[in-house]
């Protein structure tokens, strides 16, 4: 059963699939054969690049290469136990890797402007340089490729302990104070499309996800095949328009898995 931050990536590179255009997926245009010539006139197929900023485990990618096996997925990690983790959960697989750094340098050997999709999943709460993540991350979309940060409120609005009520306090207060791997935050929509202009990429739509009594939900079927888990997603997907008419502070707190999506100029 995949899990409805599974269902969600998922979904997203479907879309960057189908954005693509004609790719190494459009065989029924190309020919089941790699080898097959290409009809006159028509291009090679691209391949799908995708990168994911702060990738911990890696756990959900060897699924989604199964979906989509001719994709090139890159991970960035800084955590050294989820780096080991990550490389563990994609050895042997030919289209991944992952590098160990954090998510404000240069990654190494990869090019400026080469990824149809950037993107990240609960990262932004803890991060200190929110505007070098972001800028870091567009710097590596293509032109009208995707940028996608998914992140998580739930630590800000409603903490789990008094310990992470006192980091999510100062990281709000005095966010130079907490060192990287404690640092945790609320971060505003707006504050996150902000930065997505500045770094040349125009916001296109925000989604909220994950209620709480989903994700307890879904941890009752972890090993159970079932429907119910994507058949929640896409009853998340399907009334979007009605979720964002809750006012805003109520609508974070009902759904505070928040994704603010946007595409390269």
């Amino acid at each position: 059963m995949k899990s409805l931050k599974e269902q969600f990536i998922l979904s997203v590179v479907t879309d960057v699939v189908k954005r693509a255009g004609p790719t190494q997926f459009s065989r029924i245009f190309f020919g089941d054969q790699k080898n097959e010539a290409v009809p006159h006139g028509r291009q090679e197929p691209s391949v799908v690049r995708i990168m994911d900023l702060g990738c911990g485990t890696a756990g959900y990618v060897p699924a989604l290469l199964a979906e989509f096996p001719d994709i090139e997925y890159v991970g960035v990690e800084p955590i050294p136990a989820s780096f080991a983790a990550a490389e563990k959960n994609l050895a042997g697989n030919k289209n991944a890797k992952v590098h160990f750094q954090l998510g404000y340098d240069t990654v190494p050997d990869e090019a400026p402007g080469s990824f149809d999709l950037v993107f990240s999943l609960s990262a932004l709460e803890h991060i200190k340089q929110l505007d070098q993540f972001i800028a870091l991350a567009s710097k590596y979309v293509k032109q009208g490729g995707m940028m996608l940060h998914r992140y998580d409120l739930g630590h800000a609005l409603t903490p789990h302990s008094l310990k992470e009520r006192l980091h999510v306090a100062v990281g709000n207060a005095l966010p130079k104070i907490l060192p990287e791997r404690q640092f945790v935050r609320y971060v505003s929509v707006s504050e996150v499309k902000q930065l997505f202009e500045k770094n040349g990429v125009s916001p296109t739509d925000v989604t909220y996800h994950q209620m709480p009594n989903h994700k307890q939900f879904e941890k009752y079927f972890k090993n159970v095949d079932t429907a119910a888990i994507e058949d929640l997603f896409n009853w998340e997907m399907r009334y979007q328009a009605e979720i964002k008419m809750i006012p805003e502070a109520e609508r974070e707190r009902l759904f505070p898995a928040v994704a603010v999506w946007g595409e390269k100029r």
